[in-house]
């Protein structure tokens, strides 16, 4: 990974205004997180893969919301003094309206009529940047449906093996998979072992910002 001083200055080319946005901030954020670490240093601290990361600073990729608090912790445990401390949690709170706005904002393709909603055979694609529904819920691809039983199954294991599990899970399963297995998981109320399968999946440079509309669809 570059340096901190290599950070591109440009946002990928179909990324839309509200996504370069909060790209370009993350990008100013970044240098708060680990100072003097490398990117990769940093991707390690976040729980991410380093290509991941880049994906998010330059705007192809939107981490999850959750990642913009976990940010600020690590951003607010290096800083000393109050003041430098409110103005720099108020900046994360910014970012995490920027990234709210990123997510709802349409593809570039779809700016002079959308098609992406149509149902058919196109669905909806891994590097697609508009937040359309596909046409079934899950595929690019997909295995079979996840079975429904799975958390009994989870929970029957120990915990040593439980998150041996989910770790592989995360990194061999589709997106749309797992956006159903963090569903289920959310449903039986595991939600710690939710957290663990998207991690996974994030390191393993799976596109966060699929799986979380698979799981905003279904809740």
């Amino acid at each position: 990974m570059p340096s901190l001083g290599s950070i591109s200055t440009t946002c990928a080319p179909e990324a839309t205004e509200e996504v370069q946005a909060f790209a370009n901030a993350l990008k100013v954020l970044i240098h708060h997180v680990r100072p003097g670490h490398t990117m990769a240093q940093k991707a390690k601290a976040m729980h991410v893969s380093p290509p991941l990361l880049s994906h998010w600073l330059n705007g192809r990729r939107l981490p999850r919301p959750a990642a913009i608090g976990e940010l600020s912790e690590l951003a607010l445990g290096g800083v000393t003094g109050s003041r430098d401390t409110a103005a720099l949690a108020h900046e994360f709170t910014v970012l995490e309206s920027l990234l709210q706005a990123a997510r709802q904002s349409v593809c570039r393709r779809c700016v002079s009529g959308c098609t992406c909603n149509k149902t058919g055979d196109e669905g909806y694609r891994r590097n697609s940047s508009c937040n359309a529904p596909a046409d079934k819920g899950y595929r690019r691809n997909s295995t079979a449906p996840p079975n429904p039983d799975f958390p009994a199954r989870l929970a029957a294991m120990t915990a040593a093996d439980r998150e041996s599990h989910l770790l592989h899970l995360g990194g061999t399963v589709s997106e749309g998979d797992i956006g159903v297995c963090a569903d289920i998981l959310a449903r039986a109320g595991m939600k710690a072992e939710m957290e663990v399968l998207i991690r996974a999946a994030e390191s393993a440079g799976k596109d966060s910002t699929e799986i979380a509309i698979i799981l905003g669809r279904l809740r």
